[in-house]
């Protein structure tokens, strides 16, 4: 009688299938952990690009800041600037005015998600200030040399604000005419010299930083930030020009509009700096802003201007109705009068005029100190 065969059980099925459940939760796990290694990645970029994109924001602003909303925002108003920068982020630049020469900005970047994870944010905040320039003008009337005025000539040294210019802050009388030390005033006919004193010297009115250097300014950038250059010669017919758009600042001789209408013209907010590179004589025309002249100027009648006049040579008015409000600055010393003014012509310090025009045509700058928070 053959003996039954023995049945003997197998190991082999239950460790194939332990081997592969366990490969398979280690693929998972290595599965699991590398996502999670690539997620928190892909979230520590796109905070730093948002970082980036962010900072950028505020960065941006010294450079591509319109000049027009110096004048033209009020204390309250806000501003919006976007950019997208080359990673494909957002940004949003919220400005307000904050005070007359400070602004409150606010930088947000977006980053863009994909699939797996959301964009990230950021958001800083930022202090930026009007980089005025520190002109040092003394009077109404600055001079390195000698001041002849004769016939119906006024120099007003008290200050006024023009009729119509929404103006803050305290009036503060200057001399009518300051000059060096060694130069002479010389009046006759029909003058009125007047301020706090009427006329002095000091001896920054020989010192050439006073006329090129105006703190963190040189005459030469104000020169180079031009919106009108021309070149010496005799002008006339200074006009705003508008257009359906609005202001034109297209033609030279729109030179902006000093007076204040009811409602608002177009130009009254264009302070233009205007740099004539040689001798010119202005007639029949007005004007605000900043003039620089390379050479004399010649005020030959009917010329009106608001603002700063700075020249390198002499300032000269002959014939009638010539007025500036704001200041003269004749830094020659080369001839025998660095002003000399006859005729009908007036020249009446305004405060108000100087910072409203030196206001426009500034930059802005980071302000000192705490000026940059990080907001989330």
């Amino acid at each position: 009688m053959n003996a039954m065969p023995r049945r003997r059980g197998g190991m082999a099925l239950p460790m194939v299938l332990g081997a592969i459940t366990l490969v398979g939760t280690l693929i998972a796990g290595v599965m699991f952990l590398a996502t999670q290694d690539y997620r928190v990645g892909a979230n520590s970029l796109n905070e730093t690009r948002a970082d980036e994109a962010a900072e950028m924001g505020l960065n941006r602003l010294t450079t591509d800041w319109d000049q027009s909303k110096n004048t033209s925002m009020a204390i309250g108003d806000t501003t919006r600037l976007t950019y997208t920068d080359p990673n494909g982020a957002t940004v949003s630049v919220f400005v307000t005015r904050v005070s007359n020469p400070f602004f409150w900005a606010v930088s947000e970047a977006q980053t863009r998600g994909n699939a797996l994870q959301y964009g990230s944010r950021r958001r800083y905040g930022g202090l930026f200030r009007l980089n005025i320039p520190g002109v040092n003008y003394l009077g109404a009337v600055t001079a390195a040399g000698n001041v002849k005025v004769s016939g119906t000539v006024t120099l007003n040294g008290n200050d006024v604000s023009p009729i119509g210019w929404a103006c803050t802050g305290s009036l503060n009388n200057l001399p009518g005419a300051v000059i060096t030390p060694t130069a002479t005033v010389q009046t006759s006919g029909g003058v009125s010299v007047t301020g706090n004193p009427a006329y002095t010297t000091s001896a920054a009115a020989a010192d050439t930083n006073t006329y090129f250097n105006y703190g963190s300014t040189t005459y030469t950038q104000l020169a180079n930030m031009a919106n009108i250059v021309l070149p010496g010669g005799t002008y006339n017919g200074m006009t705003p020009v508008v257009n359906a758009n609005g202001c034109n600042k297209t033609p030279n001789t729109n030179w902006g509009d000093p007076v204040r209408h009811v409602p608002a013209a177009a130009c009254e907010t264009y302070y233009p700096i205007i740099h004539i590179t040689g001798n010119t004589s202005l007639t029949t025309g007005s004007g605000q802003g900043i003039l620089l002249v390379d050479g004399d100027l010649t005020m030959a009648g009917n010329f009106t201007f608001t603002g700063l006049v700075i020249a390198r040579g002499a300032v000269k008015a002959s014939g009638g109705a010539n007025t500036v409000t704001g200041a003269i600055m004749a830094a020659s010393v080369d001839i025998g009068y660095t002003i000399a003014l006859t005729g009908a012509a007036n020249v009446q310090y305004s405060s108000c005029a100087l910072q409203s025009v030196l206001s426009a045509s500034s930059s802005l700058a980071v302000a000192k100190g705490r000026a940059w928070v990080n907001l989330y």
